[in-house]
C-alpha cells in the first residue's frame, strides 16, 4: 500500500491555463480604466473543466457530515462554526488530492495506527473555530472520480483529481461563499493539490467570470504547493487518466519547466505569482481595488544537502515571487497518523503541525 499511494499522492498537487504574454488585439473587458486603447496579456484556459450541471463530484450523496447551505452552490463542503466574530474574514479551506475536509481536523485511528504524538489533538478546523473564525472547507469528492480504477499505472486506483475536476468546484465555493457574505472578506487556505486549485479558482472568478474578488480576499495562504513542479514519477503522458494527466499540469520538479497550465499562473519570471499582491495589479490589470493581498507559503525546508525531505515538493517548488515563503524544520512533521497512519508526515507537516499551525493562525490574525 505504501507504494501504490507514494505513486498516488504523487499526482496530487495540480493547476491549469494557458497564455500569450503579448498584447491581445482587443481591449480586455476587465480594464476598469477610461483608457479604451489599453491592451492587456490574453490568459487563456489550458485544459478542459467539468461542467458542473454533470460533473460527478459536485455531489452531496453519501456524505457523514451535513453539508454546508450556499445559495447557488450544490456541491459538497463542510462548515465549521461556534461563537462567531464577524470581524474577521471567513477562512476557505481547500484540500490535497485522494483526501477530503477531514485533513484540517483532529484525527483519532481509534487504535487502528500505532501511538501517534498528537493523535487527537486539535487541528486547523478546531483551532481556527476556537479563535472565532467561519470556516468552510471544500469537498473535491475524490470518493467519485469516475476515471478506470484497475490499477495505478495505467489506470487511478488511487482516485487522483485533476484541476479540471478540483478547481470548477472550489471556484463555485469561493463565489458562493462571496455572494452569501457580501460584507465579509474571505482569507483562503489550500494544501498541496489544493494550493494550485486555489490559485486557479482565484485567477478564473477574476478573468474568466469577472467577479470583483481582489478587493475582498485579506489572505492566500499555500502550504506545501506544487507552483513550480512536483516529484510526480513516470505517470505524465503515459497514464491518460487524471491520475497522469496532474502530473502533466504540474511539471516535473526535478526538471522544471513551465507547463501551460502553470504559466497564467506564474507569468514570465514569475511576474504574475501574487496577484494583487502589490495592491494594484493582477495579470497586468487595475483590478485589486487598492487591496493588497497578503501571501504566505509554508514548507518543509530542505536537507542540508539541497535534496527534498517532503515527498513531493521542495522549497523551491513551493516558493512564489512576492509571498513570505515560510519554511518548518525536518523534524516539523505531522505525528497525528493522519492519512494511512502517517504515511505521508513529512507533506502533511506543512498543514498539521505546530510550526505550521502557529504560522498560519499568526499570518490570518495579522
Amino acid at each position: 500500500m505504501s507504494r501504490i499511494w507514494t505513486i498516488a499522492l504523487a499526482g496530487a498537487l495540480a493547476l491549469s491555463a494557458c497564455v500569450e504574454t503579448g498584447p491581445s488585439d482587443e481591449t480586455d473587458p476587465t480594464d476598469s480604466t477610461d483608457d479604451t486603447d489599453v491592451n492587456y496579456p490574453v490568459v487563456e484556459d489550458a485544459i478542459d473543466y467539468r461542467d458542473l450541471s454533470n460533473h460527478p463530484g459536485c455531489s452531496t450523496a453519501g456524505l457523514t457530515y451535513t453539508p454546508v447551505s450556499l445559495q447557488g452552490y450544490n456541491c459538497a463542503a463542510k462548515e465549521y462554526v461556534g461563537t462567531e466574530d464577524t470581524s474577521k474574514p471567513i477562512v476557505i479551506l481547500i484540500h490535497g488530492n485522494s483526501d477530503t475536509p477531514s485533513s484540517w481536523e483532529a484525527y483519532d485511528s481509534g487504535g487502528a495506527c500505532p501511538a501517534g504524538a498528537t493523535e487527537g489533538d486539535d487541528m486547523l478546523a478546531e483551532e481556527l473555530v476556537a479563535a472565532g473564525y467561519r470556516v468552510i472547507a471544500v469537498d473535491m469528492r475524490f470518493d467519485l472520480v469516475d476515471d478506470p480504477a484497475g490499477n495505478n499505472e495505467t489506470e487511478n486506483a488511487a482516485k487522483n483529481m485533476d484541476h479540471g475536476w478540483g478547481t470548477p468546484i472550489a471556484q463555485s465555493a469561493i463565489k458562493a461563499v462571496l455572494d452569501e457574505y457580501p460584507d465579509r472578506d474571505v482569507s483562503i487556505i489550500g494544501f498541496s493539490f489544493g494550493v494550485t486549485v486555489a490559485r486557479d479558482s482565484v485567477r478564473r472568478l477574476a478573468l474568466n467570470d469577472e467577479v470583483d474578488i481582489f478587493p475582498r480576499i485579506k489572505d492566500m495562504i499555500l502550504l506545501a504547493g506544487a507552483n513550480h513542479g512536483v516529484s510526480s514519477g513516470p505517470l505524465c503522458g503515459v497514464n491518460p487518466t487524471m491520475r497522469g494527466q496532474v502530473t502533466c499540469e504540474m511539471g516535473d520538479r526535478a526538471a522544471y519547466t513551465p507547463t501551460d497550465f502553470m504559466k497564467p499562473l506564474n507569468g514570465t519570471n514569475g511576474v504574475w505569482e501574487t496577484p494583487c499582491g502589490d495592491g494594484e495589479t493582477a495579470w497586468e490589470r487595475p483590478i485589486c481595488g487598492g487591496n493588497a493581498v497578503d501571501y504566505t507559503t509554508i514548507v518543509m525546508e530542505d536537507l542540508p544537502g539541497g535534496e527534498q525531505q517532503d515527498l513531493f515538493v521542495s522549497e523551491a517548488s513551493s516558493y512564489l515571487e512576492g509571498a513570505d515563503n515560510q519554511t518548518i524544520g525536518l523534524n516539523d512533521f505531522d505525528e497525528s497518523n493522519y492519512f494511512y497512519c502517517g504515511l505521508f508526515k513529512n507533506h502533511y507537516g506543512a498543514a498539521r503541525s505546530d510550526a505550521a499551525l502557529s504560522i498560519i493562525l499568526n499570518r490570518l490574525a495579522d
